[in-house]
């Protein structure tokens, strides 16, 4: 019995250790840090801290009865769309651009009304690359820096498929280059990693900046390499862009190009005297194809 006694106190002990441990885990409310949080559906810079309340005791039952009519994520809650505006919005969404320009003629519906995904009509016509109809728009007072669909500006929507004729077009109603989307990337990120160079030269001349990094912190250099875009590149650097510019993580374009494995973007950028610029960069180049890791 006595020599249980021993055991019973080494395993009480390890049992308060391994609780002490959880419990350190869990920061008491008192040391919780401020977050952000960014309201995505109206794409907008609206920021607030998110504390945990203070713990008063029991809630009383009246505190829930708006969560038993529905809630802050009711239907109730969803932007109100005028009709016309939404008749309008679903030709666009369909490419019904025809019947869309008869109904701006005929009911005018305001240009800059977001759905409930946050399409605007400027973003979808800019994106699906269709000219008249961007033109109408502007000529009826559309933002052209409204961010719309995804979270895109239409000179982003624009630029990241390419369409020349709607970015200039955009350009001419002082859109501005330099604007990001919702995904913390500018028109110039978009057009480079896409391979879009015309746009590219566009945007440059328009002052878009070369250097901004962005969420992934890489500026458009980077961005051009990851996907492999030597024209694109090539622009960027006949603009004045060093070839070996570090990014916001001090890596350069070569360890962009080993991460999409886009070997010939990374010749390119060798060539021109880029040297490797951090361990991770030669692991990644040296790295077989089934192994290699393809996040940011």
């Amino acid at each position: 019995m006595n020599d249980r006694l021993p055991i019973s106190l080494s395993l009480l002990g390890l049992a308060f250790c391994v609780a002490s441990a959880a419990t350190a885990q869990i920061a008491p409310p008192a040391q919780m840090s401020t977050q952000v949080h960014s309201d995505v559906h109206e794409f907008s810079d609206f920021t607030q801290p998110l504390a945990e309340p203070p713990r008063t005791g029991p809630r009383d039952e009246a505190q829930f009865s708006v969560l038993r009519q529905g809630g802050p994520w009711s239907e109730a809650d969803a932007p109100t769309v005028p009709i016309r505006a939404r008749t309008a919005l679903a030709l666009a969404h369909q490419g019904r651009w025809p019947a869309l320009a008869e109904e701006l003629k005929a009911h005018q519906p305001n240009p800059d009304v977001r759905d409930q995904d946050g399409a605007t009509l400027l973003t979808l016509a800019a994106r699906a690359g269709e000219l008249p109809t961007v033109q109408d728009l502007l000529r009826r007072g559309a933002d052209p820096d409204r961010r719309g669909v995804n979270g895109l500006t239409p000179l982003a929507a624009a630029a990241m498929r390419g369409h020349e004729l709607v970015v200039r077009e955009l350009l001419r109603a002082h859109a501005d280059a330099n604007r990001v989307s919702a995904n913390g990337q500018a028109p110039l990120h978009l057009a480079a990693r896409t391979g879009h160079t015309r746009v590219v030269q566009q945007l440059l001349k328009a002052k878009a900046d070369p250097m901004v990094w962005n969420r992934d912190g890489r500026h458009a250099l980077s961005e051009a390499a990851l996907g492999g875009h030597i024209p694109a590149m090539e622009a960027l650097a006949a603009w004045g862009l060093p070839a070996d510019t570090p990014d916001q993580h001090g890596l350069n374009a070569l360890h962009a190009a080993a991460l999409g494995r886009r070997f010939e973007a990374a010749d390119w950028l060798q060539a021109r005297g880029v040297q490797v610029a951090h361990p991770l960069t030669q692991v990644l180049m040296d790295k077989p194809p089934d192994l290699i890791i393809t996040t940011p």
